[in-house]
């Protein structure tokens, strides 16, 4: 499908059921969408600052000039003309550096954050390989910022902080792949602002502001009960078998009959796909500490792989005592 373009600037929401190529289709064109806000941002800021910073200084400086000479009566009319002219091209200037500062600002909404997109296409590309040829898969993004007001939950007071709480549950992918099997996978960011103010001895006010938070990501997978009977006492096996990236938290594990569900906490600085792996001797030193951010892309992969395992041992095991009733029945 075709993204309606004109429709996803207004609302920032994504969402589609399609086959996997119809779907990285659209996410090109939201890249693309991204890549062209970015330009047109950083085009407006440097256009701002050009305009802004040499409009300052001549106002200033002709303002200085001007109320300096007419005190004195120091000026001549054609002076007094030639300062009225670059007072006038310097308040211009300032004029249209500032508009342009306007529309950057007014661009804001269309850069988006390109993790989210981003991690929507690296795994649609990976769960390709398990799909039946065109098997529809249900996308939804909501490429809003976390802390868009209607994703606020709750205001209230920690400590001497006024908070601000989101919740902002922007990623759902699911899909049936090829052995039958229902997966789904969701992320949902959660964000507090926190802000103060102290008014000190001499009677300035400050303010400080802060913001931390973390993402919850989670995979599920539903089967026939029938399949791998016994699902729902293997908890402790499941969490046993779980495997993660370092530094991510594996949250909760619920395993029910013909389900069974991970959950592990990131922090807020994900990356939808780190390019190296940070002990790799080719890896620059500077990128060391981006690559070592929690890696979204690789920690639903390994989860996926995690409940696969537990799935195909339960197989196995059901599988064998079939053999076992066969023999005792001969």
């Amino acid at each position: 499908m075709a993204v309606n373009v004109s429709r996803f600037h207004e609302v920032f929401r994504y969402q589609s059921r399609a086959p996997v190529p119809a779907l990285l289709e659209d996410l090109e064109v939201l890249a693309h969408l991204d890549a062209r806000a970015e330009g047109q941002r950083r085009a407006l800021a440097w256009a701002g600052r050009f305009t802004v910073i040499p409009g300052a200084v001549m106002a200033v400086l002709t303002y200085g000039v001007w109320s300096g000479t007419v005190e004195r009566d120091e000026i001549t009319e054609a002076g007094a003309r030639l300062l009225q002219l670059t007072g006038g091209v310097g308040v211009a200037l300032l004029v249209v550096g500032l508009l342009l500062f306007l529309w950057r600002y007014t661009l804001r909404p269309r850069d988006l954050d390109n993790r989210r997109y981003g991690l929507a296409q690296v795994l649609l590309r990976r769960l390709e390989l398990d799909l039946a040829p065109d098997a529809p898969v249900r996308l939804k993004l909501d490429l809003r910022p976390p802390d868009a007001l209607d994703k606020r939950v709750k205001q209230d007071l920690v400590g001497w902080w006024s908070t601000d709480f989101f919740v902002d549950p922007w990623f759902m992918l699911e899909t049936r792949l090829a052995d039958g099997a229902f997966v789904q996978v969701r992320m949902v960011e959660w964000l507090q602002k926190r802000e103060r103010s102290k008014t000190s001895a001499s009677g300035k006010t400050k303010t400080k502001t802060k913001r931390k938070g973390f993402a919850r990501l989670e995979v599920s997978v539903r089967v026939k009960p029938e399949r791998y009977p016994g699902l729902e006492r293997l908890k402790v096996r499941a969490t046993a078998a779980t495997r993660l990236p370092r530094k991510v938290e594996l949250e909760r594990v619920r395993v029910a009959a013909g389900r069974l569900s991970l959950r592990a906490r990131l922090s807020d600085q994900w990356v939808a796909r780190a390019g190296r792996e940070p002990g790799s001797p080719e890896t620059p030193a500077v990128w060391k500490q981006a690559l070592e951010q929690d890696d979204a892309s690789r920690t639903a992969t390994m989860m996926l792989l995690s409940i696969y395992q537990v799935l195909g041992s339960t197989r196995g095991r059901a599988k064998q005592r079939a053999v076992l009733r066969r023999r005792e029945t001969v």
